[in-house]
């Protein structure tokens, strides 16, 4: 009896590896064609990355503090319950340990206590009566130098 050759099989196994090796040079090497950049451009400015997201945070601190904002509107809710302002913004989260004559907490006033921190991962400042709004109260953020008094620094004046 005649065996078969083995030079079938030996070609199906050689033609699996080179599909093998096919696959994984177009899988895991990625051959694909990159448009040419110029000279600079594929460099990051971190300078300019620093700005615009200083320039972001600041536009979500500004509607954070601006009048009309959240704070802003908690603080009127808690103004009318308590016929008065807060002394500081944790009394938005939770009551007083004591209520004065004619007070009325129905907080919280605020339910998530990340609104009260700033983009830059700082509180936000609170003082009343303010010293820029005399008859009210300040709210502001210190900004990217974390420094408040400082010309970055972003509030309700």
């Amino acid at each position: 009896m005649k065996r078969g050759s083995l030079l079938p099989l030996f070609l199906t196994i050689v033609g699996l590896c080179l599909i093998a090796v096919g696959l994984t040079v177009w899988l895991y090497l990625d051959k694909r064609v990159t448009p040419p950049t110029e000279p600079g451009t594929d460099t990051i400015d971190l300078n300019t990355e620093y700005f615009e997201d200083n320039e972001r945070k600041s536009e979500v601190a500004e509607r954070v503090v601006r009048p009309d904002g959240i704070v802003a509107l908690s603080i009127q809710r808690f103004r009318i319950g308590m016929k008065r302002l807060p002394w500081s913004l944790d009394e938005l989260l939770s009551p007083p340990s004591l209520l004065a004559t004619g007070e009325r907490w129905s907080g919280p006033y605020i339910n998530n206590p990340d609104i009260l921190v700033d983009p830059w991962d700082e509180p936000f400042q609170y003082v009343s009566p303010g010293s820029h709004n005399d008859l009210s109260y300040d709210l502001w953020s210190k900004g990217g130098d974390g420094l408040s008094g400082t010309a970055d620094d972003i509030g309700n004046w």
